[in-house]
């Protein structure tokens, strides 16, 4: 029977390595939510009167965000495909610590919305 220590030591690394992957993923998660609240802001709204409730850097910051959105989504997918996938299987380790700590990557994220953001 294992005991509480050697079972900790186990998914410690797992849940370290999660929380820095959780570092870009809240940049990613950021970056979705800007681009769901201002990615409809194009140049024809230049012409409307109200401007859709656009503002001008809205809609020059929108294919930057755009970009910092994929790029960000791609490399969190990459680390975490590297990490919990091709790792464990090239290893022959098991799959559960990184499964148990992969929630960990929306810490950083939800410690910065608790925090006002």
């Amino acid at each position: 029977m294992r005991t509480a220590p050697s079972v900790l030591r186990g998914c410690l690394p797992p849940l370290l390595v999660h929380l820095l992957i959780g570092l870009p993923t809240a940049v990613t998660v950021l970056c979705a939510r800007w681009y769901l609240s201002h990615g409809h802001c194009t140049q024809e709204d230049l012409g409307r009167r109200d401007l859709d409730h656009c503002t001008y850097d809205q809609i020059e910051n929108s294919g930057f965000v755009l970009i910092g959105l994929v790029l960000s989504a791609a490399f969190v997918a990459l680390l975490l495909v590297l990490f919990d996938g091709l790792r464990p299987l090239a290893k022959g380790r098991p799959f559960t610590p990184r499964l148990l700590t992969l929630p960990a990557i929306l810490l950083p994220y939800a410690l910065y919305a608790a925090g006002g953001g």
